[in-house]
């Protein structure tokens, strides 16, 4: 009943009359709410209304809890002043898993393996053998498939459980799957890298199958930057989010475009990550493979419910892994609630200046796909007073502190890699400067040594490196998932 007038269970009387009168006000200014929802409506704010019903239902609550996943909302200020100018506020969502265990969905799983020229030696042949010490991690009913690529896609494993693909009754697929080690092994480098024919092929592998009981998934590895099809690659990326499949991006090295695979995984709320050397691709593997054997809710996204004073400007992904949002799109996709981690992000808002005290209410709204497929929403809300009585405020809390130190400091490497483009080469080498004491302070002392070295080779050289980009990059993502609860 609390989420269904989008208030939190310790929410006071006034703030439960507060939030039914918002209803009203929707309903009254032209929003559509149709007569169901506003039967669940008018019965919460019954129940909840009455000291004693309201009891009652918590307790019953209490012994029935665990299915729905809790949202939390905590903003860093409730009360603004009176500017002429814009003004920040952020926000930090917290959505956790019921107690009940996760869904366990099979499988439907497409790697997209990169072969090109610059895979020779080790790095496809630690490919291989990380995919050949996944198949005995799979179960039995999942589904798997693996495509490699360069300038052209060559189906290595085609779709199939994998505690019966060699019996398969389609003989190429039972050839295939009679030595799959040894087809992975056969994967040969040659050729440039062209990403599209390797997810085209990968997604029609995953979607042949029709296999809508399962969790499907693309995992594209690549090394190098893609030629020509980038549009393509994004555009194919928003199909097989518009079909409920998820892809994760990882790059090996240090050659490949960090911007192109944020991108291409922004649609369906996936992960981009950085594999520094290829003994570790195993291990991002395994981690990704954890993650998806666990859903609790599928298919998140963040609604827009703001009030029009307030306009988003950020939006970052902390848990279960660091990823920025896109914020080019209405509603924003979150992903899936996976694992065992809850869901965190941070968002940023501008206020808009304000000439006269006015109350909004800051809504915060994910809509999923729960078990059995239904869907479902879970909503939050909190109100901001601008040019109130008196300025007291609640104590914000450390994660949100640390969070919003944490994204201030991603946004400074991000600048001075801007910098060093267009050519300010001294605002860039203090930018780093200032990251290196800033990197100290969190006890990151990898990235305060690394740092340091950038600002040095832009005083030399004139440049960045490549690798310390990537380093920079996602080192400060991972430290962005590392916050104190």
């Amino acid at each position: 009943m609390y989420t269904v007038l989008g208030v939190s269970h310790r929410a006071a009387p006034d703030e439960i009359e507060a939030a039914f009168a918002h209803w009203n006000d929707r309903a009254g200014a032209g929003e559509t709410i149709d007569e169901p929802q506003w039967e669940r409506l008018r019965y919460a704010y019954e129940v909840l209304s009455s000291p004693s019903r309201r009891a009652v239902y918590d307790s019953l609550v209490g012994e029935t809890a665990g299915d729905a996943p809790a949202l939390d909302l905590t903003v860093s200020a409730e009360s603004l002043p009176l500017l002429d100018t814009p003004q920040l506020i952020y926000a930090l969502l917290t959505l956790k898993p019921g107690q009940s265990d996760g869904e366990r969905r099979p499988l439907n799983l497409g790697l997209v393996v990169d072969r090109s020229t610059s895979m020779r030696g080790e790095r496809l042949e630690r490919v291989a053998a990380a995919v050949e010490l996944l198949l005995n991690k799979l179960a039995p009913d999942d589904t798997l498939s693996v495509v490699s690529f360069s300038d052209r896609a060559e189906v290595v494993l085609p779709a199939a459980r994998v505690g019966s693909a060699a019996q398969s009754a389609n003989a190429d697929v039972a050839a295939a799957w009679s030595e799959p080690r040894r087809a992975l092994q056969a994967m040969a480098a040659s050729g440039g890298t062209e990403i599209y024919h390797g997810l085209r092929a990968a997604l029609n592998q995953v979607t042949r199958a029709g296999l809508e009981n399962h969790t499907s998934h693309l995992i594209l590895l690549t090394d190098g930057r893609t030629y020509g099809d980038a549009d393509d690659c994004l555009r194919l990326a928003d199909e097989a989010a518009g079909r409920g499949i998820g892809l994760t991006a990882f790059g090996l090295g240090a050659d490949w475009n960090d911007a192109f695979l944020d991108a291409l995984v922004a649609p369906s709320g996936g992960q981009s990550h950085f594999i520094e050397s290829p003994a570790e691709i195993m291990s991002h593997l395994e981690g990704r493979l954890q993650g998806l054997g666990e859903i609790y809710a599928r298919n998140l996204t963040l609604q827009p419910a703001w009030p029009e004073p307030l306009s988003l400007r950020g939006a970052f992904k902390l848990a279960p892994f660091p990823q920025p949002l896109p914020l080019d799109a209405g509603a924003l996709p979150l992903g899936d609630l996976e694992g065992r981690s809850p869901l965190i992000m941070l968002l940023e808002f501008l206020v808009a200046p304000q000439s006269l005290p006015a109350r909004f209410r800051l809504t915060a709204a994910i809509q999923y796909t729960g078990a059995g497929g239904a869907e479902a929403r879970v909503e939050q809300t909190t109100q901001l007073m601008v040019g109130g009585r008196g300025d007291a405020q609640t104590a914000i809390p450390a994660a949100l502190i640390e969070a919003v130190q944490r994204l201030n400091l991603y946004r400074m490497q991000e600048k001075a890699w801007d910098d060093a483009q267009s050519g300010k080469l001294d605002t860039a080498a203090a930018r780093m400067q200032q990251l290196t004491a800033r990197y100290m302070e969190t006890g990151d002392l990898r990235l305060a040594r690394q740092a340091q070295l950038e600002a040095q080779q832009l005083a030399h050289l004139g440049a960045m490196s490549a690798e310390g980009r990537k380093l920079l990059k996602y080192g400060t993502r991972s430290l962005m998932g590392q916050l104190d609860s």
